[in-house]
């Protein structure tokens, strides 16, 4: 069965989000219930309901019920019941992975960047500690409570242009996605 999700790949915390997906096989008018749960891989899962009118099952979340949601990654299942005790009938229609962004209005921090260019600013910074500590024959450091383990200078410019080369095509990436030109991306191997 084919279905045509309409379903969000991204809600942030403590925003609104409305949503309508049609099921002419699941309709309201039959009895249908379209459901979902928002599974993380640890925590609590959460349970979301929508109003059906004829085949047309819509979902709205007001802000107060997004405001708790946990930012990550997660698993939106969707669902429809029919009936209820011995009679329940249940399909489970599909699950997608989602994005729970964090609430920009409650949040004391925010780390917004991807791992690659977190990972390509702890390897400049590595860099620029071994060559400012004098001590260029030490081949392990901690940054931020994570270790790295060098035998060479080298290695750490290796790691830098592998960084540079993934933070590239991420830029090229999202260009693409706002309508504009990748430009010219310079990958090193």
């Amino acid at each position: 069965m084919d279905y045509a999700a309409a379903e969000p790949n991204a809600i942030r915390a403590g925003d609104t989000v409305t949503w309508t997906r049609t099921l002419p096989e699941h309709s309201a008018a039959d009895g249908w219930s379209l459901k979902y749960r928002l599974l993380y891989a640890s925590g609590t899962a959460k349970d979301i309901t929508s109003a059906g009118s004829g085949t047309e099952h819509t979902v709205s979340l007001s802000s107060t019920d997004t405001a708790n949601y946990t930012a990550g990654s997660a698993t939106l299942v969707a669902y429809a019941e029919k009936g209820s005790g011995a009679s329940l009938e249940r399909v489970t229609l599909e699950s997608q992975p989602i994005t729970i962004l964090p609430n920009l209005v409650t949040a004391a921090t925010l780390d917004n960047r991807s791992q690659a260019v977190k990972a390509l600013a702890d390897a400049k910074a590595a860099y620029a500690t071994y060559m400012a500590s004098g001590r260029v024959h030490v081949a392990e450091y901690t940054i931020a409570g994570r270790v790295m383990k060098f035998r060479s200078a080298d290695e750490i410019k290796g790691e830098i242009e592998y960084w540079e080369a993934e933070v590239g095509k991420e830029r090229a990436a999202l260009a693409v996605l706002s309508g504009g030109s990748p430009g010219r991306v310079v990958a090193r191997g």
